[in-house]
């Protein structure tokens, strides 16, 4: 089986082989990686199983992996967490500290017998995909490094949302009554979890979200945990001001806050800055206005930096760490914009609205197992890049690729090796040779 790998990709797959209890579930897993990188089109269990003609089992056995085989994803998602953070130890420091990011996406699905499908509001701003989607609702959770001049997100856990019909997941509030799980719940949980590793690891969490997440009821909870938050404020958001200072002391508790103002005032009340800060792999020079406020009824003051968008129209970031300088906060949520790349990729060549399983545990399953396959591409093609086997010298026309992070270039490569060590006999052993070649359905189905 190894043979039709790169032995790159084989000792990558070796850090979560401890958390499957016999070789052929292992086998199972690296066999499910390979076929989500190199097979195109759409990810059903029949197809990839007919693609890999080098692990021959029987298509129930396929299945049975994610509904019925006992191995715990949560243990390989940390393991893969370390493997990552062994193996860029540096470009995942992003100013000083790990950091996240959590969004969200959905994935249309029409059955009714799946758990937690209902109808979802569709601002992914896609005409025609309708007002609304029928479907899931997924918590995504990555972590973002800096790699060759750009920010690149590693995704690490997966979670459902549960929406206002669709119940299906549960916690207890402090008098012992269970109620519905929020999407800040769903959030908490992920980063919660992450932080635990991030600990042990002997570092510090930051997280870095959208506007929708721009509330007490999110970040809070998070700054009582020690994890700061970058994130962007809504256009109606406000400020206090501080008091203003009392020229004779009068009786009674002294103002907490002074004066309430809309946070795009600050760009009048505050002296401007010119700050050069890189944002999507250019440098540029911007004016923003810094001032450390309180909002949101949070517990302590945050940096709040206002700045102009390229519509010209005023905006504000905050942090609730105040070590930050303004340019740092900026590239920070700047970089923000990986994480949507990330699912973007695993929508389009891996797969990641494809799982076709009634229970959740086989879904949940299922999606880690793409994310792992995203993360081993990305690694593979950013350490690996000059490998023999992915550089392509004999094309001398236009790739069909832009990128060399691109998961079409590893694609290309990984089915371009593999067929060359199926055509060339000196390539492998004799009897596998001859075994393989006998299952001529199989391919012709690799090959096309």
């Amino acid at each position: 089986m190894t043979i039709y790998i790169p032995m790159e990709i084989i000792q990558l797959l070796l850090f979560p082989k401890e958390c499957f209890k016999c070789i052929k579930t292992y086998n199972y897993f690296i066999c499910y990686i390979w076929c989500l990188l190199v097979v195109p089109g759409k990810k059903t269990t029949r197809k990839l199983y007919r693609h890999c003609f080098f692990f021959r089992k029987d298509v129930s056995s396929w299945c049975r992996f994610f509904t019925e085989y006992k191995w715990d994803y949560t243990e390989v998602i940390r393991k893969m967490f370390l493997l990552l953070l062994n193996l860029f130890p540096n470009e995942l420091m992003v100013h000083g500290k790990i950091q996240a990011c959590f969004d969200t996406t959905l994935n249309a699905k029409d059955s009714k017998k799946v758990i937690g499908i209902q109808k979802w509001d569709n601002h992914s701003g896609n005409a025609d995909a309708g007002e609304y989607i029928i479907g899931h609702h997924w918590g995504v959770l990555g972590i973002t490094g800096f790699f060759k001049n750009q920010y690149i997100s590693f995704l690490i856990s997966f979670k459902l949302v549960t929406g206002k019909l669709a119940k299906s997941q549960w916690k207890c509030n402090q008098s012992g009554q269970a109620e519905p799980l929020k999407i800040w719940d769903v959030a908490h949980a992920q980063i919660l979890q992450l932080n635990q590793w991030v600990l042990q690891s002997g570092h510090k969490l930051r997280t870095v979200e959208d506007a929708y997440f721009a509330n007490k009821p999110f970040i809070q909870p998070l700054l009582d945990q020690g994890i700061d938050v970058v994130t962007k404020l809504r256009a109606d958001a406000v400020a206090r001001l501080d008091p203003e200072p009392q020229s004779q002391k009068k009786r009674g508790r002294k103002p907490k806050y002074g004066k309430q103002i809309k946070v795009r005032e600050l760009w009048n009340l505050t002296e401007h800055e010119i700050v050069t800060v890189q944002l999507y792999g250019k440098i540029q020079t911007i004016e923003i206005a810094v001032a450390d406020v309180c909002m949101l009824k949070l517990s302590k003051k945050v940096r709040t930096v206002v700045l102009h968008t390229n519509k010209g129209k005023l905006m504000a970031l905050i942090s609730t760490d105040t070590t930050l300088t303004a340019a740092q906060i900026i590239e920070i949520y700047g970089s923000r914009f990986s994480i949507e790349l990330a699912i973007r990729d695993v929508k389009q060549y891996l797969g990641f609205g494809e799982y076709q399983h009634h229970s959740l545990l086989p879904v949940l399953r299922f999606l880690h197992t793409v994310g792992i396959a995203y993360n081993i591409g990305k690694i593979v093609l950013i350490k690996y890049g000059k490998c023999k086997w992915l550089n392509i010298t004999s094309d001398t026309g236009d790739t069909p690729w832009v990128s060399e992070l691109s998961f079409s270039k590893l694609r290309y490569c990984l089915r371009k090796y593999a067929l060359g060590k199926l055509v060339f006999a000196d390539s492998a052993p004799e009897a596998e040779q001859h075994e393989i070649v006998l299952d001529k359905d199989a391919i012709v189905d690799f090959v096309a």
